[in-house]
């Protein structure tokens, strides 16, 4: 009679502890499963909406997404058509898809849980012209050196309201002014997401600079994956024809990518850092000839002053007044991952993507 009673305790502890095994085990397997599938829709959806962007039509976009989403989770499969809004069209809009897998139970069957078990997600993307303009400064804004503006996460900066002022000047190339510490230098977008060992080549022209600011880049200038994208220091120096373009768009916001000098190189791909992130020279001697671009500076511009102007103007002590140029401009918020999109904008070669659900 005892030994019945004991057989019985001990199957209805035994049922009870595997249950518990299934409750967390199981459940673990299933929410690390979740995670993975939720990632991969993620991705599948950034996916499509950058294919859509550069103008691979709905089935690229769809292939694309099929693609990132089984890289991420080998047995992904698609559980509802994915939802493209106006269209899977280059001027911009809205994807929404759907990828879903089976996760195996370890314990469940023993306690009279079905195995596998469906797990489902979805995620949304949207792509279009770049932050509502797509007009794009080609000149770096140093993320060490960026006045009273502490671009990008100074506590004191206000949309809309906080003015902004950058130097340049290349009159004496051993002052702390000089251009070799410059705060704003021109960029060779061409060379966008450049490898740190790859090859960097010739001039940008003024020609090319009056067309990125006017009208944008035509191609893409996002920051994937982050934390930085690398880019070629422009060379060539544009004088007077980069004031004019600059302020014919007084008013306007520019989008200025910004560039950390801690992680900016020279062109053996190594480390080319400012005295003041590296005091004992741990560089060496370098010279930059990558910049480190980590999200973008969006500016209200208000004028580009040159000579005796920008030293009474932005109250800087140059050491040269004729070279000393200064760019003052109201601050209007720092993204990063690239531009944010807004489908609403005419496509003009620049654009973004990014998750909005």
């Amino acid at each position: 009679m005892e030994s019945g009673a004991t057989t019985v305790i001990v199957a209805l502890l035994l049922f009870a502890l595997i249950g518990m095994l299934a409750l967390t085990v199981d459940g673990g397997l299933l929410w690390t499963k979740h995670r993975s599938i939720r990632t991969a829709n993620d991705a599948a959806a950034l996916a499509a909406a950058y294919s859509c962007a550069t103008g691979e039509g709905l089935t690229g976009a769809d292939g694309m997404a099929d693609s990132i989403a089984q890289s991420n989770v080998a047995d992904a499969v698609i559980t509802q058509p994915s939802d493209y809004s106006p269209g899977c069209v280059v001027e911009g809009g809205q994807v929404t898809v759907y990828f879903g897998g089976e996760q195996s139970l370890m314990f469940g069957p023993a306690v009279g849980v079905s195995s596998p078990k469906p797990v489902a997600a979805s995620a949304t993307a949207i792509w279009g012209g770049a932050g509502g303009a797509s007009n794009i400064a080609p000149l770096m804004l140093s993320l060490d050196r960026l006045s009273d503006c502490e671009i990008p996460f100074g506590t004191t900066l206000e949309v809309g309201v906080s003015r902004c002022f950058f130097w340049w000047d290349n009159g004496t190339p051993n002052d702390t002014t000089s251009l070799t510490n410059a705060e704003w230098g021109l960029v060779d977008l061409t060379t966008w997401g450049v490898e740190p060992l790859g090859a960097c080549g010739g001039n940008v022209s003024q020609s090319d600079v009056g067309t990125w600011i006017e009208d944008g880049y035509p191609g893409s200038l996002l920051i994937d994956p982050p934390p930085v994208e690398y880019v070629c220091r422009g060379n060539g120096f544009q004088g007077n024809a980069l004031n004019n373009d600059i302020n014919g768009e007084a008013g306007e916001v520019l989008f200025f990518p910004v560039n950390d000098p801690s992680q900016q190189l020279q062109s053996n791909g190594t480390l080319c850092r400012p005295d003041s992130l590296d005091p004992d020279n741990l560089d060496g001697d370098c010279s930059v000839q990558k910049y480190a671009i980590i999200g973008f500076a969006s500016l209200q511009i208000a004028h580009v002053w040159t000579g005796q102007d920008a030293q009474t103007m932005c109250n800087h002590p140059a050491a040269n007044n004729g070279s000393l140029r200064c760019l003052e401009a109201v601050w209007m918020g720092f993204q990063t991952g690239g531009l944010s999109p807004n489908p609403n904008v005419p496509n003009l070669g620049l654009f973004a993507v990014a998750l909005s659900g």
